[in-house]
C-alpha cells in the first residue's frame, strides 16, 4: 500500500472549482479510506470544500451508519447542515457551520470556513476539553436513538436493534454473541459515533469543531463507552472526569462489552484487529 495520502487529481479539482466557481486547491487527506475529497478556495475569505468520496456501499463505516442508525449522508446531505444549530448552545469547540452546496455528478457538495489551526491531538488539556463538551451535549434528553433526519426509534429498542447489528456486522459466532448483553439504555444524547481528536481544531479560546457530519442520537451508555476508547491514560482520564462531573456518570459495567461491540462493528477503528474489550475500563 502507498504511503502517498490520496488528493484530489487535476480534473476532479477543475470540475469543482467551475461547479463552486472559484480557484481551489486540493488537499491531501488523512487517511487512505477518508469519505471527503477536500480543497481550499483561493478567495479573501477561503473556504474548505468537501466532497463526498465513499457512499455506504463501499464505505463500511457509513454502511454500518445506514444500516444501525439510518443515517445516509448522500440521501440526506442537503439536510445534514441543519444539525449544528439543532446542538445546544454555547458549546467549548463550536461547530464550524457546513453549507450545502448541491451536487456534482451525484456525489454531495458541502462548504465551510477555513480556520487555519491544527488538528487537536489526545493530551491531558484535551480530555478536559471533550469532558466539557460532552457534559453540555449530554445535559439535554432526546426523544429516542436514530438520526433527526431520519427515523428515530424508542429507547426500549435499542437491545434488539444492537444484537441484530452486531450479528450481520460482526463475524462474532454464536458463542460470543451469546456473552454479550445490551441492557436498556438510561436515556439518549447527541453522540458522534467517529468520535477522534482530528475532528477538532485547535484555536480561538478553545477550539473549533471542524467534522460532526455523522452526528446522530444514540444511548448516552454508548457515547461514553466510545470516549473511553479515546483515552490514553490515567491522566486523561482524571482531566475528563473533572471536566464532565463523576456525580453525572452512569454505571457501564452492564453496557460496555455490548457497546464495544457495536463499535466494532461500526469500523470506527477502520482495518485495525484490536480486541476492544481489552481496552482499560476508564470509566
Amino acid at each position: 500500500m502507498s504511503d502517498v495520502p490520496p488528493i484530489a487529481d487535476a480534473e476532479l479539482t477543475r470540475r469543482v472549482s467551475l461547479y463552486a466557481g472559484v480557484p481551489l486547491t486540493p488537499l491531501p487527506l488523512r487517511f487512505a479510506d477518508s469519505a471527503n475529497w477536500l480543497w481550499r478556495s483561493e478567495e479573501l475569505s477561503p473556504k474548505l470544500y468537501k466532497l463526498a468520496r465513499t457512499g455506504a456501499e463501499d464505505d463500511p463505516f457509513w454502511r454500518g451508519m445506514r444500516d444501525l442508525f439510518g443515517v445516509d449522508r448522500w440521501r440526506h446531505a442537503h439536510e445534514l447542515p441543519a444539525l449544528a444549530g439543532s446542538l445546544p448552545q454555547h458549546l467549548p469547540l463550536a461547530p464550524l457551520p457546513l453549507t450545502w452546496l448541491g451536487r456534482l455528478q451525484g456525489a454531495p457538495l458541502w462548504s465551510l470556513p477555513w480556520r487555519q489551526a491544527p488538528a487537536a491531538r489526545m493530551d491531558t488539556a484535551f480530555a478536559g476539553q471533550l469532558g466539557r463538551q460532552l457534559r453540555r451535549l449530554h445535559r439535554d434528553t432526546l426523544p429516542g436513538w436514530g438520526h433527526p433526519a431520519g427515523e428515530v426509534h424508542p429507547l426500549d429498542a435499542w437491545p434488539q436493534a444492537a444484537w441484530a447489528f452486531v450479528s450481520s456486522h460482526s463475524g462474532l459466532d454464536a458463542a460470543q454473541l451469546a456473552d454479550l448483553a445490551w441492557p436498556l439504555p438510561s436515556r439518549a444524547v447527541w453522540s458522534l459515533p467517529d468520535l477522534r481528536p482530528d475532528q477538532f481544531l485547535r484555536g480561538g479560546l478553545d477550539g473549533y469543531w471542524a467534522d460532526w457530519e455523522a452526528l446522530v442520537w444514540a444511548p448516552l451508555e454508548f457515547d461514553l463507552c466510545l470516549l473511553e476508547l479515546i483515552l490514553e491514560g490515567a491522566a486523561q482520564r482524571e482531566a475528563f472526569v473533572d471536566a464532565y462531573g463523576a456525580e453525572h456518570l452512569p454505571p457501564l459495567d452492564r453496557y460496555r462489552a455490548g457497546m464495544r461491540a457495536v463499535i466494532l462493528a461500526l469500523g470506527v477503528l477502520g482495518p485495525q484487529s484490536v480486541t476492544l474489550q481489552a481496552h482499560p475500563h476508564w470509566l
